[in-house]
Protein backbone atom coordinates (compact mmCIF):
# COMPACT_ATOMS: atom_id res chain seq x y z
CA UNK A 1 0.00 0.00 0.00
CA UNK A 2 1.35 3.36 -0.97
CA UNK A 3 0.63 6.81 0.32
CA UNK A 4 2.67 8.77 -2.16
CA UNK A 5 0.94 11.65 -3.86
CA UNK A 6 1.65 10.33 -7.35
CA UNK A 7 -0.08 7.06 -6.50
CA UNK A 8 -3.61 8.36 -5.93
CA UNK A 9 -5.26 7.63 -9.27
CA UNK A 10 -8.77 8.90 -8.45
CA UNK A 11 -9.95 12.01 -6.69
CA UNK A 12 -11.52 12.05 -3.22
CA UNK A 13 -15.02 12.87 -4.56
CA UNK A 14 -14.77 10.07 -7.12
CA UNK A 15 -13.84 7.54 -4.47
CA UNK A 16 -16.65 8.61 -2.15
CA UNK A 17 -19.19 8.68 -4.98
CA UNK A 18 -18.20 5.13 -5.95
CA UNK A 19 -18.67 3.96 -2.37
CA UNK A 20 -22.11 5.53 -1.97
CA UNK A 21 -23.29 4.39 -5.41
CA UNK A 22 -22.24 0.77 -4.91
CA UNK A 23 -23.84 0.69 -1.46
CA UNK A 24 -27.12 1.97 -2.94
CA UNK A 25 -27.07 -0.46 -5.89
CA UNK A 26 -26.20 -3.58 -3.89
CA UNK A 27 -28.72 -2.72 -1.17
CA UNK A 28 -31.46 -2.25 -3.76
CA UNK A 29 -30.78 -5.61 -5.39
CA UNK A 30 -30.52 -7.32 -2.01
CA UNK A 31 -33.80 -5.81 -0.81
CA UNK A 32 -35.66 -6.91 -3.96
CA UNK A 33 -34.13 -10.38 -3.73
CA UNK A 34 -35.24 -10.69 -0.11
CA UNK A 35 -38.81 -9.69 -0.98
CA UNK A 36 -38.96 -12.18 -3.88
CA UNK A 37 -37.37 -14.88 -1.75
CA UNK A 38 -39.99 -14.69 0.99
CA UNK A 39 -43.05 -13.95 -1.15
CA UNK A 40 -42.57 -16.25 -4.16
CA UNK A 41 -40.63 -19.20 -2.85
CA UNK A 42 -41.73 -21.82 -0.34
CA UNK A 43 -39.54 -23.41 2.28
CA UNK A 44 -37.12 -22.11 4.86
CA UNK A 45 -33.83 -20.37 4.40
CA UNK A 46 -31.22 -22.25 2.40
CA UNK A 47 -27.44 -22.15 2.60
CA UNK A 48 -27.24 -20.01 -0.54
CA UNK A 49 -29.48 -17.41 1.11
CA UNK A 50 -27.09 -17.12 4.02
CA UNK A 51 -24.04 -16.71 1.80
CA UNK A 52 -25.74 -14.08 -0.38
CA UNK A 53 -26.63 -12.14 2.76
CA UNK A 54 -23.07 -12.54 4.03
CA UNK A 55 -21.70 -11.17 0.75
CA UNK A 56 -23.88 -8.06 1.10
CA UNK A 57 -23.06 -7.50 4.78
CA UNK A 58 -19.33 -7.84 4.18
CA UNK A 59 -19.56 -5.54 1.16
CA UNK A 60 -21.27 -2.86 3.26
CA UNK A 61 -18.46 -3.19 5.82
CA UNK A 62 -15.89 -2.90 3.01
CA UNK A 63 -17.46 0.26 1.53
CA UNK A 64 -18.04 1.93 4.91
CA UNK A 65 -14.43 1.41 5.94
CA UNK A 66 -13.22 2.86 2.65
CA UNK A 67 -15.44 5.89 3.30
CA UNK A 68 -13.89 6.24 6.77
CA UNK A 69 -10.34 6.05 5.44
CA UNK A 70 -10.83 8.31 2.42
CA UNK A 71 -10.28 11.64 4.17
CA UNK A 72 -7.12 10.50 6.07
CA UNK A 73 -5.81 8.95 2.84
CA UNK A 74 -5.97 12.18 0.89
CA UNK A 75 -4.85 14.26 3.87
CA UNK A 76 -1.69 12.17 4.20
CA UNK A 77 -1.14 12.31 0.45
CA UNK A 78 -1.39 16.10 0.44
CA UNK A 79 0.99 16.40 3.38
CA UNK A 80 3.58 14.18 1.71
CA UNK A 81 3.17 15.97 -1.62
CA UNK A 82 3.60 19.46 -0.15
CA UNK A 83 6.09 18.52 2.56
CA UNK A 84 3.90 20.20 5.19
CA UNK A 85 3.34 17.55 7.84
CA UNK A 86 0.77 17.76 10.64
CA UNK A 87 0.83 16.36 14.21
CA UNK A 88 -1.51 13.39 13.66
CA UNK A 89 -0.06 12.17 10.35
CA UNK A 90 1.33 8.99 11.91
CA UNK A 91 -2.06 8.16 13.42
CA UNK A 92 -3.72 8.65 10.03
CA UNK A 93 -1.10 6.51 8.32
CA UNK A 94 -1.61 3.72 10.88
CA UNK A 95 -5.38 3.91 10.44
CA UNK A 96 -4.91 3.55 6.68
CA UNK A 97 -2.72 0.49 7.13
CA UNK A 98 -5.19 -1.20 9.47
CA UNK A 99 -8.20 -0.57 7.21
CA UNK A 100 -6.48 -1.66 4.01
CA UNK A 101 -5.17 -4.77 5.78
CA UNK A 102 -8.68 -5.70 6.96
CA UNK A 103 -10.42 -4.68 3.73
CA UNK A 104 -8.17 -6.89 1.63
CA UNK A 105 -9.53 -9.94 3.45
CA UNK A 106 -13.09 -8.57 3.55
CA UNK A 107 -12.89 -8.10 -0.22
CA UNK A 108 -12.10 -11.78 -0.63
CA UNK A 109 -14.90 -12.68 1.79
CA UNK A 110 -17.37 -10.83 -0.45
CA UNK A 111 -16.23 -12.64 -3.59
CA UNK A 112 -16.01 -16.08 -2.01
CA UNK A 113 -19.40 -15.70 -0.31
CA UNK A 114 -20.95 -15.23 -3.75
CA UNK A 115 -19.07 -18.29 -5.05
CA UNK A 116 -20.31 -20.39 -2.13
CA UNK A 117 -23.88 -19.18 -2.59
CA UNK A 118 -23.82 -20.43 -6.19
CA UNK A 119 -22.19 -23.69 -5.14
CA UNK A 120 -24.87 -24.44 -2.55
CA UNK A 121 -27.57 -23.54 -5.06
CA UNK A 122 -26.06 -26.11 -7.45
CA UNK A 123 -25.78 -28.64 -4.63
CA UNK A 124 -29.55 -28.79 -4.30
CA UNK A 125 -29.78 -29.44 -8.05
CA UNK A 126 -27.22 -32.25 -7.84
CA UNK A 127 -28.85 -34.19 -4.99
CA UNK A 128 -29.19 -37.83 -5.99
CA UNK A 129 -26.54 -37.54 -8.71
CA UNK A 130 -23.34 -39.17 -7.34
CA UNK A 131 -21.11 -38.20 -10.28
CA UNK A 132 -22.16 -34.57 -10.12
CA UNK A 133 -21.76 -34.50 -6.33
CA UNK A 134 -18.18 -35.75 -6.59
CA UNK A 135 -17.35 -32.87 -8.89
CA UNK A 136 -19.21 -30.52 -6.57
CA UNK A 137 -17.18 -31.59 -3.55
CA UNK A 138 -13.94 -31.17 -5.50
CA UNK A 139 -14.81 -27.62 -6.52
CA UNK A 140 -16.09 -26.80 -3.03
CA UNK A 141 -12.90 -27.97 -1.30
CA UNK A 142 -10.72 -26.17 -3.86
CA UNK A 143 -12.71 -22.95 -3.40
CA UNK A 144 -12.32 -23.04 0.39
CA UNK A 145 -8.59 -23.81 0.16
CA UNK A 146 -7.99 -20.92 -2.26
CA UNK A 147 -9.72 -18.52 0.14
CA UNK A 148 -7.39 -19.69 2.90
CA UNK A 149 -4.45 -19.22 0.53
CA UNK A 150 -5.50 -15.63 -0.23
CA UNK A 151 -5.71 -14.81 3.48
CA UNK A 152 -2.27 -16.31 4.11
CA UNK A 153 -0.80 -14.31 1.23
CA UNK A 154 -2.11 -11.12 2.84
CA UNK A 155 -0.38 -11.87 6.14
CA UNK A 156 2.89 -12.65 4.36
CA UNK A 157 2.84 -9.48 2.22
CA UNK A 158 5.20 -7.89 4.74
CA UNK A 159 8.25 -9.48 6.33
CA UNK A 160 6.52 -9.65 9.72
CA UNK A 161 3.44 -8.28 11.48
CA UNK A 162 5.47 -5.53 13.18
CA UNK A 163 6.47 -4.22 9.76
CA UNK A 164 2.87 -4.57 8.55
CA UNK A 165 1.56 -2.17 11.20
CA UNK A 166 4.47 0.25 11.32
CA UNK A 167 4.19 3.06 8.74
CA UNK A 168 7.14 3.04 6.33
CA UNK A 169 8.58 -0.37 7.26
CA UNK A 170 6.66 -2.54 4.76
CA UNK A 171 8.43 -1.10 1.74
CA UNK A 172 11.45 -3.30 1.05
CA UNK A 173 11.87 -4.99 -2.32
CA UNK A 174 10.89 -8.25 -0.69
CA UNK A 175 7.65 -6.69 0.58
CA UNK A 176 6.86 -5.14 -2.81
CA UNK A 177 7.34 -8.50 -4.53
CA UNK A 178 5.18 -10.24 -1.91
CA UNK A 179 2.35 -7.73 -2.34
CA UNK A 180 2.37 -8.07 -6.11
CA UNK A 181 2.46 -11.87 -5.74
CA UNK A 182 -0.56 -11.71 -3.45
CA UNK A 183 -2.39 -9.55 -5.99
CA UNK A 184 -1.78 -11.91 -8.90
CA UNK A 185 -2.30 -15.09 -6.88
CA UNK A 186 -5.70 -13.91 -5.64
CA UNK A 187 -6.61 -12.90 -9.18
CA UNK A 188 -5.64 -16.30 -10.59
CA UNK A 189 -7.58 -18.36 -8.06
CA UNK A 190 -10.54 -15.96 -8.25
CA UNK A 191 -10.87 -16.45 -12.00
CA UNK A 192 -10.14 -20.18 -11.81
CA UNK A 193 -12.82 -20.85 -9.18
CA UNK A 194 -15.35 -18.76 -11.12
CA UNK A 195 -14.73 -20.83 -14.24
CA UNK A 196 -14.93 -24.12 -12.33
CA UNK A 197 -18.24 -23.11 -10.76
CA UNK A 198 -19.66 -22.09 -14.13
CA UNK A 199 -18.67 -25.44 -15.68
CA UNK A 200 -20.26 -27.55 -12.92
CA UNK A 201 -23.85 -27.64 -14.21
CA UNK A 202 -23.04 -27.87 -17.93
CA UNK A 203 -23.17 -31.67 -18.07
CA UNK A 204 -26.52 -31.65 -16.30
CA UNK A 205 -27.90 -29.06 -18.74
CA UNK A 206 -26.65 -31.06 -21.72
CA UNK A 207 -28.47 -34.27 -20.73
CA UNK A 208 -31.78 -32.55 -19.99
CA UNK A 209 -34.45 -33.37 -22.55
CA UNK A 210 -35.16 -29.77 -23.47
CA UNK A 211 -35.13 -27.77 -26.69
CA UNK A 212 -31.74 -26.33 -27.55
CA UNK A 213 -33.03 -22.78 -27.01
CA UNK A 214 -34.05 -23.62 -23.44
CA UNK A 215 -30.73 -25.30 -22.77
CA UNK A 216 -28.99 -22.18 -24.02
CA UNK A 217 -31.13 -19.98 -21.76
CA UNK A 218 -30.39 -22.11 -18.69
CA UNK A 219 -26.69 -22.24 -19.58
CA UNK A 220 -26.63 -18.46 -19.85
CA UNK A 221 -28.13 -18.16 -16.36
CA UNK A 222 -25.49 -20.49 -14.92
CA UNK A 223 -22.75 -18.58 -16.76
CA UNK A 224 -23.41 -15.17 -15.20
CA UNK A 225 -20.15 -15.63 -13.32
CA UNK A 226 -18.37 -14.60 -16.53
CA UNK A 227 -19.14 -11.01 -15.51
CA UNK A 228 -17.11 -11.56 -12.33
CA UNK A 229 -14.26 -12.99 -14.40
CA UNK A 230 -14.24 -9.94 -16.67
CA UNK A 231 -14.27 -7.55 -13.71
CA UNK A 232 -11.44 -9.45 -12.01
CA UNK A 233 -9.35 -9.11 -15.17
CA UNK A 234 -10.12 -5.40 -15.52
CA UNK A 235 -9.36 -4.73 -11.84
CA UNK A 236 -6.05 -6.60 -11.88
CA UNK A 237 -4.91 -5.02 -15.15
CA UNK A 238 -5.77 -1.54 -13.88
CA UNK A 239 -4.03 -2.02 -10.55
CA UNK A 240 -1.09 -3.97 -11.94
CA UNK A 241 -0.46 -1.41 -14.68
CA UNK A 242 0.08 1.25 -12.03
CA UNK A 243 2.19 -0.93 -9.75
CA UNK A 244 5.67 -1.35 -11.20
CA UNK A 245 8.21 -3.86 -10.02
CA UNK A 246 9.63 -1.29 -7.59
CA UNK A 247 6.38 0.09 -6.13
CA UNK A 248 3.31 -1.18 -4.29
CA UNK A 249 -0.22 -0.97 -5.70
CA UNK A 250 -2.01 2.38 -5.39
CA UNK A 251 -4.19 2.69 -2.29
CA UNK A 252 -6.95 4.68 -3.96
CA UNK A 253 -6.86 2.43 -7.04
CA UNK A 254 -7.22 -0.66 -4.83
CA UNK A 255 -10.21 0.89 -3.06
CA UNK A 256 -11.86 2.15 -6.25
CA UNK A 257 -11.66 -1.09 -8.23
CA UNK A 258 -12.20 -3.25 -5.16
CA UNK A 259 -15.60 -1.63 -4.50
CA UNK A 260 -16.62 -1.93 -8.14
CA UNK A 261 -15.70 -5.62 -8.48
CA UNK A 262 -17.13 -6.59 -5.08
CA UNK A 263 -20.33 -4.62 -5.73
CA UNK A 264 -20.89 -6.34 -9.07
CA UNK A 265 -20.25 -9.72 -7.43
CA UNK A 266 -22.97 -9.05 -4.84
CA UNK A 267 -25.43 -8.13 -7.62
CA UNK A 268 -24.52 -11.32 -9.51
CA UNK A 269 -25.21 -13.34 -6.36
CA UNK A 270 -28.78 -12.01 -6.20
CA UNK A 271 -29.68 -12.73 -9.84
CA UNK A 272 -30.65 -16.45 -9.65
CA UNK A 273 -33.73 -15.58 -7.56
CA UNK A 274 -34.76 -12.99 -10.17
CA UNK A 275 -34.41 -15.59 -12.92
CA UNK A 276 -36.53 -18.13 -11.01
CA UNK A 277 -39.22 -15.51 -10.37
CA UNK A 278 -39.49 -14.38 -13.98
CA UNK A 279 -39.52 -17.97 -15.27
CA UNK A 280 -42.41 -18.79 -12.95
CA UNK A 281 -44.27 -15.71 -14.10
CA UNK A 282 -43.78 -16.81 -17.72
CA UNK A 283 -44.92 -20.35 -16.93
CA UNK A 284 -48.00 -18.99 -15.19
CA UNK A 285 -48.97 -16.95 -18.26
CA UNK A 286 -48.63 -20.10 -20.38
CA UNK A 287 -51.04 -21.98 -18.11
CA UNK A 288 -48.47 -23.86 -16.03
CA UNK A 289 -47.73 -23.60 -12.35
CA UNK A 290 -44.21 -23.40 -10.91
CA UNK A 291 -43.93 -27.22 -11.02
CA UNK A 292 -44.75 -27.49 -14.73
CA UNK A 293 -48.33 -28.75 -14.24
CA UNK A 294 -50.86 -27.53 -16.78
CA UNK A 295 -54.06 -25.98 -15.46
CA UNK A 296 -57.15 -26.22 -17.65
CA UNK A 297 -58.98 -22.96 -18.09
CA UNK A 298 -62.41 -24.64 -17.99
CA UNK A 299 -64.19 -28.01 -18.28
CA UNK A 300 -64.69 -27.57 -22.02
CA UNK A 301 -60.93 -27.40 -22.61
CA UNK A 302 -60.46 -30.53 -20.49
CA UNK A 303 -63.13 -32.43 -22.49
CA UNK A 304 -61.74 -31.30 -25.84
CA UNK A 305 -58.25 -32.31 -24.79
CA UNK A 306 -59.18 -35.84 -23.87
CA UNK A 307 -61.40 -36.31 -26.89
CA UNK A 308 -58.35 -35.73 -29.10
CA UNK A 309 -56.06 -38.23 -27.43
CA UNK A 310 -56.28 -40.61 -30.41
CA UNK A 311 -55.08 -37.82 -32.74
CA UNK A 312 -51.59 -38.16 -31.42
CA UNK A 313 -49.14 -40.69 -32.72
CA UNK A 314 -45.72 -41.24 -31.15
CA UNK A 315 -45.76 -37.80 -29.59
CA UNK A 316 -46.62 -35.88 -32.80
CA UNK A 317 -49.84 -34.48 -34.16
CA UNK A 318 -49.64 -35.73 -37.71
CA UNK A 319 -52.22 -33.32 -39.17
CA UNK A 320 -50.11 -30.29 -38.31
CA UNK A 321 -46.88 -29.88 -40.27
CA UNK A 322 -45.82 -26.60 -38.73
CA UNK A 323 -43.63 -28.52 -36.25
CA UNK A 324 -44.15 -25.88 -33.66
CA UNK A 325 -43.06 -26.73 -30.14
CA UNK A 326 -45.95 -26.24 -27.69
CA UNK A 327 -46.91 -27.71 -24.34
CA UNK A 328 -49.08 -30.83 -24.55
CA UNK A 329 -52.68 -30.14 -23.70
CA UNK A 330 -52.68 -33.13 -21.41
CA UNK A 331 -51.41 -32.57 -17.93
CA UNK A 332 -47.70 -33.30 -18.21
CA UNK A 333 -46.41 -36.35 -16.47
CA UNK A 334 -43.59 -35.74 -14.05
CA UNK A 335 -40.85 -38.25 -13.44
CA UNK A 336 -37.72 -38.26 -11.36
CA UNK A 337 -34.42 -39.47 -12.72
CA UNK A 338 -31.66 -39.37 -10.18
CA UNK A 339 -33.27 -36.52 -8.30
CA UNK A 340 -34.07 -34.39 -11.39
CA UNK A 341 -37.68 -33.34 -11.81
CA UNK A 342 -38.62 -33.62 -15.48
CA UNK A 343 -41.74 -32.15 -17.03
CA UNK A 344 -42.79 -34.02 -20.15
CA UNK A 345 -44.05 -31.96 -23.06
CA UNK A 346 -45.37 -32.90 -26.45
CA UNK A 347 -43.80 -31.31 -29.51
CA UNK A 348 -45.74 -31.04 -32.73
Amino acid sequence: MSTGSTKLMVSEPQLLSTAYATIAITTTFMAIRTVLRFTHRKGGLQMEDGFVMLSWVTFIALAVMYIVVTRPLYRVDKAIGTGVLYPTIEDDALLMIKIFFANTMIFWMVLWSVKLSLLFLYRRLFEGLPDQMRWWWGVFVFTVLTLIGCIISNFTSCENMHAWFTPGLCSTQRDINAQLTSLYFSFAVDVLTDIMIMLLPLKLIWILRLPLSQKFAIGTLFSIGIVCVIMAIVRTVQIGSQAKSDSTPSSSWLAFWGMIEAGIAVVIGTLPVFAIFFRRQHASRQGYDSYGRYHYRNESEYSNTHSKKNSYSQGFLMSDRSRRSQPCLEAPKRARYGGISITRTLEY
